[in-house]
């Protein structure tokens, strides 16, 4: 039965000058965190497609690359999980594969700033931000409705706190985006999407990123439908207005 040797941890202490750590550090039934040469082997969280490979990293090198050899798996959820230090020649997976839940990855190592073979493991929510994998050791990675998914994402277009809850912090940084202002900001895209998955219609340019004469009639339509007032139903994404509002669920 595998064992954590070193907790997560996102908080860096001033007291004893202690970085973060953002995963968890895991030993296996085969082998000694101090032993470079055992045969414990990783497998895949979830289902998923292999996002990022290094599988070349040779030199047990602390303070060199951090990961060492590692995979990074994206999830159907849109969560990734993350497997580092992996021993050098072990990793049998390459970017845009397809893996299945159980399926052997590669081998546990000592490559990367490591100081003894083990499994640095993450889990990274919708917008790759670090979270603590503790509790999916043994569980599913959380099933993401489209609408948190769509709030995270917006919080990481804008700089807010990425939580996946809208508040106020949220819907003061929102910008004002139009065929005018901001038609491209990066805050566009999130909201495209979001916009599709309630079924309205992008028109012929669809997710691209980009608030043009489509996106304007989308806005309208939403507008409407949400019982805007007349004079709101402009097309325009105000910032920290009322459609800003409805969108978020803040009304």
């Amino acid at each position: 039965m595998s064992r954590i040797l070193q907790k997560y941890n996102n908080k860096i202490s001033q007291k004893y000058k202690a970085g973060k750590h953002n995963g968890i550090d895991i030993i296996g039934d085969n082998g000694k965190s101090n032993n470079s040469g055992y045969l414990d082997y990783i497998v895949a969280h979830t289902e998923g497609e292999v996002v990022g490979v290094v599988s070349n990293y040779e030199k047990n090198n602390p303070g060199s690359r951090d990961y060492g050899n590692y995979v990074k798996i994206k999830h159907p959820n849109g969560y990734y999980t993350l497997y580092a230090h992996m021993k050098y020649g072990s990793v049998a997976v390459k970017k845009g594969d397809k893996v299945e839940k159980g399926q052997v990855i590669g081998y546990m190592g000592n490559t990367g700033n490591s100081y003894g073979a083990h499994l640095h493991f993450e889990v990274r929510d919708t917008s790759d931000t670090k979270i603590d994998p503790t509790n999916y050791i043994d569980a599913d990675l959380p099933s993401v409705d489209a609408y948190t998914t769509f709030v995270r994402d917006l919080q990481t277009a804008i700089g807010a706190n990425v939580d996946g809850i809208a508040g106020p912090e949220t819907l003061s940084k929102t910008p004002t985006i139009s065929t005018s202002t901001g038609w491209n900001h990066k805050a566009v895209r999130p909201l495209q999407v979001y916009l599709q998955s309630l079924g309205y219609d992008l028109g012929s340019c669809g997710v691209d990123g980009k608030f043009g004469k489509d996106m304007k009639a989308c806005i309208k339509k939403y507008q409407k439908d949400v019982g805007l007032a007349t004079k709101y139903q402009d097309g325009i994404v105000t910032a920290k207005m009322y459609t800003w509002k409805k969108l978020l669920k803040l009304d």
